[in-house]
């Protein structure tokens, strides 16, 4: 970035040292200039994804190959590849946007993010040694970081991305602090966890909000309008059914076993041994079926949550005066999940075959030698690296097939959903940019929170 204003399609493009005062006279005037609805009748420009599994299949294995020759090295540039893959198959009516970030801004900032969870590790590790006794409380206080340094990486790491992407030749950009974010996100995380789910509505609008207003495109403003109210109607049914199907369920069972049966089902389990007949061995299964079902219910449950939070929250969606709509359903959430579920169970069967002929055959060509020696260092490097190499070869493919089959497909249903509302609203735009550090982005990565690719 320099200092000199330079020109823009969509007009002059502010200078970089008159940024921070943009900023402050464009959140004076927000109250007026982010209205919270847009005109009646407004047009309505399509968002299109034209990516297709046959051009991603060639990107995906050669970027997993290259992760494996370069011990992982590679990963941010396969992130960078895929990202742009994806930015660059994207349309709003017949304009496309466009991904400008590099693989080593993520390495870099993967290794800034790493001299900040090294010492915790560090340090729970020496703390373990020294008193084994603080397990629990150790276990709790690395979550509870790591939570928290989550929720920043969700700020920075947006941040980053919108920075990284440009739409009529202007970049958008995201300001506001990501610890601010990540301390008040991180409280209203443990009041959806403390109330079972029955606060994500309210968590979930004040997040959006937080997010949305500090994301700008130009001098445009975001806004996030969506209500909290208007996600419970949404998704209490979903809630009931997740949450309190089960304990309902579990409630009356455990309510429902005399205590001396409890008594017997204890000792059984200290002694390990329990009769499949009688009434204890009756109350195990019981137990053991609402535990599987409580688990089982959220997980079937989830394609039908993802399609309910995604359309509420690209319909709460404002920039400017332009507004997001989505027509997503559960149907087609669910039509992408199983598709792709039951595609996934073939490939796993086919593979199971290709296995067992290849392991047979290799069994086979072994044994039919006169003599064997399995003992030798050889043999030992030669099996250890043949089931490695059969490991990532598996590991691989089921995560490419899940990238083809699931992810992509249900990427191109998401954004065919979408239309933009009044995409005339943003012609006037002009730019003011600003750059962003990639570490938050490969932070989210690091702590596992699934906001890297």
């Amino acid at each position: 970035m320099t200092d000199a204003a330079q020109p823009g399609p969509w007009g002059p493009r502010s200078a970089a040292a008159a940024m921070a005062a943009a900023e402050q006279a464009q959140q004076q005037r927000a109250a007026t200039s982010v209205p919270s609805t847009v005109q009646a009748t407004p047009a309505a420009t399509p968002v299109g994804f034209t990516g297709r599994a046959g051009e991603l299949f060639g990107v995906l294995v050669k970027g997993f190959l290259l992760q494996v020759v370069t011990l992982g090295i590679y990963r941010f540039w396969f992130i960078t590849e895929v990202r742009r893959y994806y930015w660059s198959r994207s349309f709003v009516g017949p304009e496309d946007i466009t991904y400008t970030g590099r693989g080593m801004e993520l390495l870099k900032g993967f290794l800034i993010a790493l001299a900040i969870l090294v010492p915790i590790q560090a340090a729970s590790f020496f703390v373990l040694l020294g008193l084994p006794q603080a397990e629990i409380v150790v276990t709790v206080v690395v979550f509870v970081l790591y939570l928290l340094l989550g929720q920043f990486a969700v700020y920075a790491g947006r941040r980053y991305r919108l920075t990284r992407t440009a739409f009529r030749g202007l970049r958008l950009r995201m300001t506001g602090s990501a610890w601010s974010y990540a301390f008040k996100a991180f409280g209203l995380w443990i009041l959806v966890i403390l109330t079972l789910g029955l606060a994500y509505p309210w968590a979930a609008t004040i997040m959006e909000r937080l997010k949305m207003r500090a994301t700008w495109f130009g001098d445009a403003q975001g806004d996030f309008v969506g209500t909290a109210g208007d996600l419970m109607k949404r998704g209490i049914l979903l809630w009931l059914l997740a949450f309190g199907l089960p304990i309902l369920m579990i409630g009356s069972l455990l309510a429902s076993i005399p205590s001396e049966i409890w008594r017997e089902l204890f000792a059984a389990l200290d002694d390990g041994m329990i009769s499949r007949r009688s009434a204890t061995g009756l109350a195990f299964a019981a137990l053991t079926g609402a535990g599987i079902l409580t688990i089982a219910i959220p997980i079937l449950l989830f394609p039908a949550f993802t399609a309910v939070v995604y359309r509420w929250r690209m319909n709460g969606t404002r920039i400017g005066g332009a507004a997001l709509a989505s027509t997503f359903t559960i149907g087609s959430s669910y039509r992408v999940y199983v598709l792709g579920g039951l595609a996934m169970l073939g490939i796993l069967f086919l593979m199971a075959i290709v296995g067992l002929i290849v392991f047979g055959g290799i069994a086979a060509a072994v044994f039919s030698r006169d003599s064997l020696t399995f003992d030798s260092p050889a043999a030992g490097v030669t099996g250890v690296v043949f089931l490695v190499l059969v490991y990532i070869g598996f590991i691989g493919s089921l995560w490419i097939a899940k990238q083809l089959l699931i992810d992509l497909r249900l990427h191109r249903a998401r954004l065919r959903s979408l239309s933009v509302l009044n995409l005339a609203a943003l012609d006037a735009v002009r730019a003011n940019n600003v750059d962003a550090s990639a570490m938050g982005d490969s932070l989210g990565d690091a702590v596992d929170f699934g906001f890297g690719a």
